[in-house]
């Protein structure tokens, strides 16, 4: 359930929430190889590797993965034991290894090669869940939709007091929905990576750095901070 205590503010906060979070990442933004396409393949080949583990990590194995596996061909005929080698820094290689795999079969045989346009397709995908489908719909294909996961749940929480009765934010629809919101009409991949950024580098888990975060003024849990009336959060 949210708690907005007044309808005029969440009217006119979303949008200077976004407006001062990309100044911010214009200045601030963290440079990952797959932020720099809009490839379909090498965007879901990156949400899949980022998924339970560190960006810089992945960043480490990036490129030379999609050289060593360009395409869902090279996936399909990968030896799996190389695969797993490869993958090991990451963690869950085996698992890794294993959906990647499946994914290649069902993507050449079903799909001819071509990632779906379609929500409803890509969430058919093996590994593929709410956050990458979106994922790749924003960073590949240019639409407008918000990410949830755990961080972007906490930036969320800290500015809007948004509560949720979900174990996990990302299970929570209207978590979805209020972040939707929040993203700007043809910024969203700006947005994204903005809010993603921020909770890295910002508004991380303990002792958020609340002093230098861009939107302190319009924050919250920033004013409850100030106030000495912080919560868990």
């Amino acid at each position: 359930m949210s708690c907005f205590k007044r309808e005029n503010e969440w009217t006119h906060k979303p949008e200077k929430v976004a407006q001062l979070l990309l100044k911010w990442f214009a200045e601030n933004k963290r440079a990952f190889p797959w932020r720099e396409t809009s490839d379909p393949y090498k965007v879901l080949m990156a949400e899949i590797l980022l998924r339970k583990t560190d960006a810089g990590k992945v960043s480490t194995i990036y490129d030379h993965f999609v050289r060593k596996y360009p395409g869902f061909e090279a996936l399909v005929n990968a030896d799996a034991k190389e695969l797993e080698q490869f993958l090991r820094p990451l963690g869950l290689y085996r698992r890794r290894t294993k959906e990647l795999i499946d994914l290649a079969q069902i993507m050449t045989t079903e799909y001819h090669g071509e990632i779906p346009r379609s929500r409803e397709e890509l969430l058919k995908l093996p590994g593929v869940g709410d956050y990458i489908a979106n994922a790749v719909l924003c960073f590949a294909f240019g639409e407008d939709l918000p990410l949830l996961d755990t961080n972007i749940g906490r930036v969320a929480i800290r500015v809007f007091s948004f509560k949720s009765e979900k174990k996990r934010v990302r299970d929570d629809p209207e978590m979805w929905q209020m972040v939707h919101r929040i993203v700007p009409k043809r910024r969203a991949r700006d947005f994204n990576f903005a809010v993603l950024d921020l909770a890295a580098k910002v508004c991380i888990p303990r002792k958020p750095k609340c002093l230098v975060c861009p939107i302190n003024l319009i924050c919250d849990y920033c004013s409850r901070r100030v106030e000495g009336r912080v919560e868990a959060c």
